[in-house]
C-alpha cells in the first residue's frame, strides 16, 4: 500500500482535456494546418461548424431565387427589350442625310447602296428584298445593294423600322411623310338606300309616300328635283333617271 501511495504521488496531475474528450480534428490535424487547441464548446475558441451544418448552409446559399422576385423581372425586362430592340442600325452621314448612294454594275445596270450598317446586314437585306420585291447582297464591306434606282423607297423602310442615327429629323420626315386620312367619298347607291330608309318616318318621307306612281310620271324635272332633294338624295341626271330614283323612294316608303 505504501509503494502503490508513493506511485500515486509520483505521478503527475494531467492538466487540460483528455485525449477521450477531444475533437478528431485535434487528435489527427490536417497536413499543414495549425493543430486546434481547444474543445468543442469551450470559451477559448469557436470550433469550425460539422459537416452536415456547414452543407446545409452551402444549399441555402446557392439555392436559386425563387420566381417572381426582382432577378428573374431584371431577366424578364431585358429579354423584352432586346427582342423589340432593331438586329442593326443605320448611322446618317455627316450632314444628316441617309448613307445611300446609287451606283451602276455591268451592262448599265444601277443599285442602290446601303452604308454605315451597324449589326445585322443579312437581316436589313432581308427586309429590303420583301419590301421591295428584288434581290440584293451584302457586300464585303459590310454595305447592302438591292437591284434598281430604289433610293426613296429604300429611305422609307428604313424610317419605319426606326434604325436610323445621326440622321436630321427633317431628312426622316421627308422620307416617310405622316399618312393623311382618305378623302370623304362621294356616297355610294347603298349608302343612299339606308339613307332613304332613315328618312321613311320623317316629313320628307310622308310627303314622297303621298304622291302615287302616276303623279310622279306627270310632274317635270324640277319638281322631281325638289322631292329628292327633300328626301335627301341625288338630283343630278335626266329625267329618266330622276324619275327612276323618284319611284323607287315611293315604293320604300310606301
Amino acid at each position: 500500500m505504501v509503494w502503490a501511495n508513493a506511485t500515486a504521488a509520483k505521478k503527475p496531475a494531467h492538466v487540460g482535456p483528455t485525449p477521450f474528450n477531444l475533437l478528431e480534428t485535434e487528435h489527427f490535424p490536417m497536413l499543414g494546418a495549425p493543430p486546434t487547441s481547444c474543445r468543442a464548446g469551450s470559451d477559448a475558441g469557436t470550433p469550425a461548424a460539422p459537416t452536415k451544418q456547414r452543407k446545409a448552409l452551402t444549399k441555402q446559399t446557392e439555392a436559386p431565387a425563387p420566381a417572381g422576385t426582382a432577378p428573374d423581372i431584371v431577366r424578364a425586362n431585358e429579354t423584352l427589350l432586346s427582342a423589340q430592340a432593331p438586329a442593326f442600325y443605320v448611322t446618317g452621314s455627316k450632314k444628316g442625310g441617309f448613307p445611300i448612294t446609287i451606283e451602276k454594275r455591268a451592262c448599265g445596270k444601277k443599285v442602290t447602296v446601303v452604308r454605315n450598317i451597324v449589326g445585322d446586314a443579312a437581316a436589313l437585306l432581308s427586309g429590303l428584298k420583301k419590301k421591295m420585291g428584288c434581290g440584293g447582297v451584302v457586300n464585303a464591306d459590310g454595305s447592302v445593294e438591292v437591284q434598281g434606282e430604289r433610293q426613296p423607297a429604300v429611305e422609307r423602310y428604313l424610317t419605319e423600322q426606326r434604325c436610323l442615327k445621326s440622321v436630321s429629323a427633317a431628312k426622316k420626315v421627308a422620307a416617310a411623310p405622316p399618312k393623311v386620312p382618305a378623302a370623304v367619298t362621294a356616297p355610294t347607291a347603298i349608302d343612299k338606300r339606308r339613307a332613304a330608309a332613315q328618312n321613311r318616318s320623317g316629313p320628307a318621307a310622308a310627303e314622297i309616300a303621298s304622291i302615287s306612281e302616276q303623279a310622279a310620271k306627270r310632274m317635270k324635272p324640277a319638281e322631281i328635283k325638289a322631292h329628292l332633294k327633300a328626301a335627301g338624295l341625288s338630283n343630278q341626271g335626266n329625267k329618266k333617271e330622276l324619275l327612276a330614283r323618284l319611284l323607287e323612294q315611293i315604293r320604300l316608303c310606301n
